[in-house]
């Protein structure tokens, strides 16, 4: 099902749900057809999961290392001085505060991991690009292609 690295190091899966509705249609092929889906999606699946870990490694980046020093200060102060402040919010899971054009689910489950984690739920309203955006970083990453012509189960799929 996934072929590798694809075109610009994108890695590749085969389209699936070729199956004709309305046609007369064999078990045998909608089984098959399902089966190539459902790898698709754990495909697409994994990668987000990738995402998410790679992400997460850096929550609060800016309240460590070189920054440390000035988060301090920001938090000894009440965070009168909006210096760190401004460059905490680069990170993106600061969705009550700053909504970057890029956000998307990752955004969103680190939002909602870092309220639970630091006790407290905050409303956060959603809005299309964050689902746009995560549908364009999938399509970034993963390229869909035409089923392989020379796979065995595609061949019968294809009949």
């Amino acid at each position: 099902m996934c072929s590798g690295n694809g075109k610009n190091g994108k890695d590749q899966i085969q389209e699936t749900k070729k199956l004709k509705q309305g046609k007369a249609l064999r078990q045998s092929d909608v089984k098959n057809d399902t089966e190539l889906h459902i790898e698709a999606v754990k495909l697409c699946g994994d990668f987000l999961c990738d995402k998410i870990k790679e992400q997460f490694k850096k929550h609060d980046h800016t309240k460590l290392g070189e920054y440390l020093p000035a988060f301090t200060k920001a938090l000894s102060t009440g965070f009168k001085d909006q210096d760190w402040w401004k460059i905490h919010l680069t990170e993106h899971h600061h969705l009550n505060d700053k909504v970057p054009e890029d956000v998307n689910l990752i955004d969103v489950l680190e939002m909602i991991c870092d309220c639970v984690s630091a006790g407290t739920v905050y409303d956060v309203t959603l809005s299309n690009e964050t689902f746009k955006n995560t549908v364009k970083l999938i399509k970034d990453n993963i390229e869909v292609v035409p089923p392989d012509e020379d796979n065995e189960v595609v061949k019968k799929l294809l009949k």
